[in-house]
């Protein structure tokens, strides 16, 4: 295994350096100009990890590096120094050690404010072979884990050039890093076989769980935009699913745009749509309409959003920005779900 040792040195410039950034403590604006800007020097950058990636198992040895670096702002440099006489500007770098040796890595990340360094231990590098090791890590795309699902996997192999995926649903890949969609509900043990130069391999599995597709979407809040025209005038939304009414929003009359309605309390009779099925013809409308007194409501425009799309974007995303069809000036909602 790598190690990763760290040391840090501050090299503040002779002359003062004013960053221009808002948002941090010990700031100050100019009245004229309308800067606001640095009175004291932010944090230098920080290496939080450092580490790397050998993809064979004997010499030549391809080592692709990564690495972390907190508080980027400025120009920021990258140095790696590799132990070989070879050095890189990269952020990531690429290189081959050709000869087996005793290497140490140097990082050194630096920008107007300061600098860091990290070491990395290569000591590995000096076995005439090293082991195959197959590892792999994986995220669901949009912290989502409905069907269908897409998932994003991290291969973390050592020692392996080739790759061989097996996804327990039919499809196999042999790209490094695969994303994949699981199409349907159900426990998924994904199989990961890396393979050397020299036929050596290992292979590792991991479980993945894809719950079914939600059958209730729940609305925690719109944000409705609508032209200035209509801020005298108390607007409220009403929402089908399909041709259903499921429920309607309180009345508001809003000074400005947009107008925010919340639930619970913003919402009467329901604020979710119950036996989702995300089909193409499957549909949530929102209906704005205007309160005339004693008549009935004037209907104002109609708003629509099929489920599919919130399917093909991968829920549970949350925002949704929707318009009329065609899009129409000033006329939108922000639409914020969950399930």
């Amino acid at each position: 295994m790598t190690t990763f040792s760290k040391i840090k040195a501050c090299l503040l410039a002779a002359m003062p350096v004013l960053v221009l950034l808002i948002g941090f403590s010990h700031c100050k604006k100019d009245p004229y100009k309308g800067w606001t800007f640095y009175t004291e020097s932010p944090p230098p950058p920080e290496i939080v990890e450092l580490r790397s990636v050998i993809s064979n198992c004997e010499p030549p040895y391809p080592v692709t590096f990564f690495q972390q670096t907190n508080n980027l702002i400025g120009n920021v440099n990258y140095l790696w120094d590799f132990g070989d006489g070879q050095t890189s500007t990269d952020q990531n770098p690429h290189h081959i050690y050709s000869v087996p040796g005793d290497y140490e890595v140097m990082f050194v990340v630096s920008n107007e404010v300061g600098a860091d360094t990290a070491y990395l231990d290569m000591s590995e590098l000096s076995q005439s072979s090293i082991s195959v090791v197959a590892d792999f890590s994986y995220t669901h795309f949009n912290n989502n884990n409905y069907a269908p699902n897409k998932v994003i996997f991290n291969n973390n192999s050592s020692g392996a050039n080739q790759f061989y995926w097996y996804f327990d649903d039919g499809d196999q890949s042999n790209i490094a890093n695969p994303e994949h969609i699981f199409q349907d509900y159900g426990t998924y043990t994904v199989k990961l076989k890396g393979t050397c130069t020299n036929g050596d391999f290992h292979e590792t599995t991991r479980s993945i769980f894809v719950m079914p597709a939600p059958q209730r979407v729940f609305i925690d809040s719109i944000n409705l935009m609508l032209p200035s025209s209509y801020k005298n005038d108390g607007v409220f939304i009403d929402l089908y699913h399909n041709t259903t009414l499921i429920g309607t929003t309180i009345t508001k009359t809003p000074s400005s745009y947009p107008v925010k309605f919340k639930r619970p309390n913003d919402f009467l009779l329901s604020y979710f749509f119950d036996y989702v099925q995300f089909t193409n013809n499957e549909v949530f409308e929102f209906w704005i309409m205007k309160e005339n007194g004693a008549d009935p409501p004037i209907f104002l425009y109609k708003i629509v959003l099929a489920s599919i799309a919130i399917q093909d974007n991968f829920y549970p995303k949350t925002f949704f920005y929707i318009k009329t069809v065609p899009a129409l000036p000033d006329v939108f909602i922000d639409l914020y779900l969950s399930y």
